[in-house]
């Protein structure tokens, strides 16, 4: 990393997208494998520096003017299939179990705690926050259906209380009283057939049965005919006035009946899967203290809030008295039952980028990985929907060390797969596994191998520059770091740096999946937890030459490096310490070194 002096904080970071490494093979000869180059199969000329794959040349003899190195011809199609075909390699054997022997001893110390899968019944109680909404299916609008003029108007404002039959509005329109001279023509001549046309053609344009019975009755014209109310309800919207000029289709009074209200309940999304249509629910309202009302889930709304995450679901609830106002905050518990299902205690599920997986006890001190499929959480009990059996036993603590040892053993596994190891390197192998990891004190990298190495260094800096300036990420930025992991691991077998290597590589994997500042924070301080070790006690010297910072945020105990100029503390916090650079590693207190101590037994 002594670019790092040279180069600002952006320009490292874009040297993450095309990091790469140079490895040695097992006769010690040096080679190239250019890992996250950008370059598509259609870009075959020309050459690039394998560390900065950005700068391009057409000097076949040429080097990078960043760093020195000899240029190479820019990657082309037959590499990617390569590449595809590797990646397809790692991930076949990534799927394979992998099964480790712990001390019975080593086991007590780390308290590991066994529990079994079980049928358990998942039923209970959601309480919901909700709100009370008016019930859109009583209300009523009464709407002009012809020209004319409102000449009287017996509801005067907003907030009256409206009965059905009671007189709204009357209203003259020349329209009107044509149809009733022909009404009255009719009813005159008693043709039926005509009666009845022009009785609905008066229907039609807003005379209600009260004014047609009136006209049949006395047989005079109604010079203004009123509008009845056809439904109790409020006055909640009033649009004329007296003498105001209406159209066909004039909204002129709005009616809401509050017999009966809606209460509204968000719900999260995690939680959807506990309603059902027909749930029974009780709620309670502040504004009806010591009261508790029951309905059922009448409607499910079938879009999401993208803002909060949560659901919305629709109670029907009387409120004959009216006690219940529209905006009134309601507290609703929601009654559900699952019925039985195979579910493990909660603690015992880990969660990473990859998905969910439990420790298995297979007895005798073997422990094995299993990816699981989970459903809900409940009381301490999380539903597993597949991956795993009913009477199969659980690790339920004391399982974050056992899976760290099968992830270890299983990266170690990618690059010696069993079916192809040569017979005279398999000892050598197996000692790998089975030997007490050295300290970081005693790995010694060359500056070739340093620089590499400083590209996980690079990708902390770079993370904090993100959440320093709360820009998103991108994760093809991180690609190549993650492979460099994979690449280097291998040559550092029964040291700690293989632990530092494939923990930096975990970190890096969420921060790709990393869907908030949050997730990403909590990426950054893996990857610092991963790195600290070795910045302080395996190369602290190169890191201070280089210029950089480490900060300790006292909150959160979590750390961050950072280059020249004011700290900015990713985490959010403002109790923080600069962590002095040890000029000895007898010196380093701050933090301790990673000590990987489960012996595993063949």
């Amino acid at each position: 990393m002594s670019f790092i002096k040279l180069l600002p904080l952006w320009l490292i970071a874009m040297a993450l997208l095309s990091a790469c490494t140079q490895t040695q093979n097992d006769e010690g000869e040096n080679g190239s494998n250019q890992l996250g180059s950008e370059f598509s199969a259609d870009q075959t000329a020309g050459y690039t520096c394998p560390m900065h794959p950005h700068y391009i040349s057409t000097d076949p003899n040429g080097s990078c003017l960043i760093c020195g190195m000899d240029l190479v011809a820019a990657r082309g199609a037959d590499e990617g299939v390569q590449d595809d075909q590797a990646d397809q390699y790692v991930a076949s054997n990534v799927a394979v179990a992998t099964t480790i022997t712990v001390d019975t001893g080593v086991t007590q110390t780390m308290g590991v705690r066994v529990g079994t899968a079980t049928l358990t019944e998942l039923s209970g109680t959601l309480g919901l926050f909700a709100v009370v909404e008016p019930n859109q299916r009583l209300e009523t609008v009464s709407v002009a259906r012809i020209e004319g003029w409102i000449d009287k108007l017996f509801i005067r404002a907003e907030g009256d209380q409206v009965s059905k039959g009671q007189m709204l509005y009357r209203v003259y329109s020349p329209a009107v009283l044509s149809a009733q001279k022909d009404y009255l023509n009719a009813l005159k001549l008693g043709e039926r057939q005509r009666i009845l046309a022009v009785e609905q053609r008066l229907i039609s344009m807003g005379m209600q049965q009260e004014s047609l019975s009136s006209i049949k009755k006395n047989r005079k014209l109604i010079p203004s005919f009123v509008v009845y109310a056809e439904s109790d309800g409020v006055v909640v919207s009033l649009s004329a006035r007296e003498g105001d000029y209406i159209k066909p289709g004039s909204p002129i009074i709005r009616l809401q009946s509050y017999d009966s209200v809606w209460v509204v309940a968000s719900v999260p999304e995690m939680d959807l899967p506990f309603v059902n249509i027909g749930s029974a629910a009780k709620m309670s309202f502040r504004s009806l203290p010591g009261e508790t009302l029951t309905s059922r889930v009448d409607y499910i709304y079938p879009a999401m809030d993208t803002s909060t995450r949560t659901a919305r679901v629709r109670f029907v609830v009387p409120n004959h008295r009216g006690e219940l106002l529209a905006g009134a905050y309601a507290s609703v518990n929601l009654e559900f039952d699952r019925g039985r299902r195979l579910s493990v205690p909660t603690e015992a599920v880990l969660h990473d980028s990859l998905g969910h997986r439990v420790i298995l006890a297979l007895g005798n001190g073997r422990f094995q990985s299993r990816i699981v499929n989970i459903g809900m959480s409940l009381d301490g009990r999380t539903e597993v929907v597949s991956g795993i059996e009913e009477g199969e036993a659980i690790v339920v603590s004391g399982q974050f060390m056992l899976d760290s040892e099968i992830n270890l053993r299983e990266g170690l596994s990618r690059f010696v797969p069993p079916m192809n190891r040569p017979a005279e390197k398999k000892d050598e192998y197996n000692k790998a596994l089975n030997t007490e990891l050295g300290p970081l004190s005693e790995v010694k990298l060359d500056s070739s191998t340093l620089t590499q190495f400083d590209h996980f260094v690079d990708a902390a800096l770079y993370l904090h520059k993100s959440l320093s300036t709360n820009e998103s990420i991108n994760p093809n930025f991180i690609d190549p770091t993650i492979r460099l992991a994979d690449a280097l691991e291998p040559r550092f077998f029964g040291t700690e740096l293989v632990v530092v290597l494939e923990q930096s590589k975990h970190a890096l994997e969420a921060a790709q999946q990393a869907q908030s500042n949050r997730a990403l924070e909590q990426s950054l301080g893996k990857l610092m937890s991963a790195l600290a070790p070795w910045l302080l006690t395996g190369a602290p010297q190169h890191y201070r030459d280089l210029g950089l910072y480490l900060y300790l945020d006292i909150d959160s105990n979590r750390h961050w490096l950072q280059q020249k100029g004011q700290p900015k503390n990713p985490y959010g916090s403002t109790r923080w310490q600069l962590i002095s650079w040890p000029k000895r590693p007898s010196e380093t207190d701050t933090i301790a070194p990673v000590k990987h101590t489960i012996k595993i037994m063949e």
